[in-house]
């Protein structure tokens, strides 16, 4: 396993820190079963992390190795199911989704599940993929699982199937290679990375004396700001943590969100924080409370078109953003700066040194460390962009692809992830921190709803948000005596 990935794995000492990705893909009707059965066949036959399990040893400082299972069975991490109506088709599924993923893995098999859920309302179906974190990242996944998606409603011929990875028990001499191979590479890397920074440190130190001292005490500040314990949450409110969850989701056009972050000049992504930001503002007003700062976790994808789909390529950036601004332009505008310097925080640069520590260390220092820098965030917000056309599982028009992200100790994680020119946002609840989902997600609706008037707004007048506060200025300072 990589260093993100080992953590990952690794901190589940801790059962709040559990880290698994629930995908609920909507189909407009039922999915072939032996096409279904031949292509996710062939799904883990290209990435056969997904017929390997997790091995390691308390005793060695590298992290798991991924092995495959010699006692495989495609049956087990596959199920059929005729789901009962008894809420409606959208309520039932997320209710199935929810006991799924609270469900941990049986980590003596390989780390995925799904169920298919038939005899839904209209003929309707769903597919709920379960999969560990320690697999593959967001934007990972939804390139693992194009192997599952056509582009026409006819699956076309793939040819023959892969050959599956074949079993091997690596012995005690192997594992030590495997060890060494491991500690020898991470070292090389780390040292030039190290060497990087030094001899470029170095050459500015000489040019540039009091810029380059500067530059290293904030890489110092923000390294030791990374790995410091977080305190408690800001929420008076969201506090306790469980191991339940609760699905909700919303939906909204695309569109609408560029045209907002074109209106204001800003980012879809700033856009989005800052209508959850206003939707988490406006829960904690209805329940009797205020709250004007919430920490937030939010993953930067640090993956580049080179990577192989599977494994984590992305780095936490943990910040606080303000809660208490009305105005929702004011709002995008405070929070431009704090998600960019959060994005280009110097310490991310030397986050896959810390993370290979934190494999080095026995695994129950490494959950506590990683316990006291998550379990003090208010919520995490992650933004995936999925296919940007309709697609078909297995002959069934795909009609919602809805992620639902791990909590990681947070009281909520809201994911975005963009589909055929919609947004939808899977909201990953604790209901011992939030106490009404139902609530918690009305006003993350009227949060967006907020936002996108904007873009409607500009559309109106035909100048951007900037241009109109401008002119306003203008108009006002004209007038003054």
């Amino acid at each position: 396993m990589g260093s993100v990935d080992a953590v990952l794995f690794g901190v589940e000492g801790d059962p709040l820190l559990r880290s698994v990705i629930t995908v609920v893909v909507m189909l407009d009707g039922e999915p072939d079963r032996s096409a279904l059965l031949e292509r996710s066949d062939r799904w883990s036959r290209v990435y056969p992390k997904l017929r390997q399990r997790p091995v390691g040893s308390s005793m060695s400082v590298a992290p798991p190795r991924w092995e495959t299972d010699p006692n495989f069975d495609f049956e087990y991490h596959i199920r059929f199911r005729r789901l009962p109506r008894r809420h409606g088709a959208p309520a039932d599924v997320l209710e199935y989704a929810e006991r799924m993923s609270e469900q941990d893995f049986d980590h003596a098999r390989p780390l995925w599940e799904m169920a298919v859920l038939t005899d839904l309302d209209d003929g309707a179906a769903a597919v709920i993929l379960k999969i560990h974190h320690s697999i593959t990242d967001g934007m990972g996944g939804m390139q693992m699982s194009s192997v599952l998606f056509d582009r026409t409603p006819e699956p076309p011929d793939l040819g023959p199937l892969p050959k599956p990875p074949v079993p091997h028990h690596a012995n005690l001499v192997e594992r030590i290679r495997q060890a060494t191979d491991f500690e020898a590479k991470e070292i090389v890397s780390n040292l030039s990375v190290a060497a990087g920074r030094f001899v470029g440190g170095t050459k500015d130190l000489l040019t540039n004396p009091i810029d380059s001292t500067v530059a290293a005490g904030a890489l110092t500040v923000a390294t030791a700001k990374m790995i410091a314990p977080q305190g408690p949450p800001l929420s008076p409110l969201m506090k306790d943590r469980s191991l339940s969850v609760a699905f909700t989701t919303l939906e909204f056009p695309l569109p609408d969100l560029q045209a907002v972050a074109t209106a204001t000049e800003s980012t879809i992504n700033e856009v989005f924080v800052a209508a959850v930001a206003g939707g988490l503002r406006r829960y904690h007003l209805r329940q009797g409370t205020d709250v004007h700062a919430l920490r937030v976790n939010m993953p930067v994808s640090n993956r580049s078109e080179t990577d192989a789909p599977g494994g984590n390529r992305w780095i936490p950036a943990r910040f606080i953003v303000p809660t208490d601004t009305d105005d929702p332009v004011d709002r995008i505008r405070e929070l431009r700066p704090i998600l960019h310097g959060a994005q280009h925080d110097p310490a991310l640069g030397v986050s896959g040194i810390l993370y290979r520590l934190l494999t080095a260390l026995p695994r129950q220092v490494t959950t506590m460390a990683v316990g006291s820098m998550m379990k003090g965030v208010d919520f995490v917000a992650t933004n995936v962009p999925g296919p940007p056309v309709d697609v078909y599982m297995a002959g069934a028009k795909v009609t919602a692809v809805i992620p639902f992200a791990p909590k990681g100790g947070a009281a909520t994680n809201i994911a975005l992830l963009s589909y055929a020119g919609r947004v939808l946002l899977g909201i990953n609840s604790d209901p011992a921190a939030v106490s009404d989902p139902g609530e918690l997600t009305t006003c993350i609706r009227e949060g967006f709803d907020e936002i996108l008037a904007l873009g409607a707004q500009r559309a109106a007048v035909g100048l951007t948000l900037v241009d109109q506060v401008t002119k306003a200025s203008l108009t006002e300072d004209s007038v003054k005596p």
